[in-house]
């Protein structure tokens, strides 16, 4: 890495198909030392395999980095492959993969060490996010973890780490993800107006309805 790509800078990542990219930005937080968080309401097992070569490097290259991960493990949200290779991965105890009770939707990705960076912004870390939907980001780098650019974001993830739990593999069974997956959505329900649920619930019911119908048919 330059001299130049060290210095403290500040950009922005998009999907617009002109200068730098989500995936680009966030595989390059693995080109430095330290310890990398990811944090993304949405992680598939895709948008997992293009930076799976980058995350292997940086875990290989020195025992002392680590690899902090904190997911919604619910059926729509995460992908149990990838902690399944994260674990068969992990032979030095690099990798911590934590769990977040609440709906998770935040995204952060942050490497914690030599010249931090930091990317927060909209995108997930699916493929969709990277090839496909119209995504924005920040990507700021300072010259140490105690700039006050820098310190904010690093003390948010000190208390999600706190408030999190240890993801297990029981956590990954499908019943218990699609369990989670049902508990979110009823949350976020709850918080609607009925008026509102009716409006998504209804028109659901009739197409399970008329679909029921022409199953009977056939």
């Amino acid at each position: 890495m330059s001299e130049a790509e060290l210095e403290p800078s500040v950009g922005l990542l998009s999907t617009n198909g002109t200068g730098r990219g989500v995936r680009e930005g966030i595989s390059a937080l693995f080109d430095g030392n330290g310890t990398v968080y990811i944090v993304s309401g949405y992680f598939t097992y895709q948008g997992y395999l293009s930076i799976r070569d980058d995350v292997v490097s940086f875990l290989e290259r020195s025992r002392d980095n680590e690899l902090v991960v904190i997911v919604g493990p619910a059926s729509d949200q995460f992908s149990p492959r990838i902690a399944y290779d994260l674990w068969k991965l992990d032979d030095n105890d690099q990798v911590r993969l934590y769990k977040q009770p609440r709906g998770l939707h935040a995204k952060l990705y942050i490497r914690d060490g030599p010249n931090p960076s930091c990317i927060i912004g909209s995108a997930n870390i699916t493929q969709v996010a990277f090839e496909y939907n119209v995504e924005l980001n920040l990507e700021l780098t300072r010259e140490s973890s105690d700039h006050p650019d820098i310190e904010p974001f690093l003390e948010w993830l000190d208390e999600m780490v706190a408030t999190s739990k240890p993801l297990r593999r029981r956590d990954l069974f499908p019943p218990v993800l699609v369990g989670s997956s049902v508990r979110n959505w009823s949350n976020k329900a709850r918080l609607l107006p009925m008026r509102n649920v009716a409006l998504r619930v209804i028109p659901v019911l009739l197409l399970l309805f008329v679909l029921a119908g022409l199953f009977r048919l056939v």
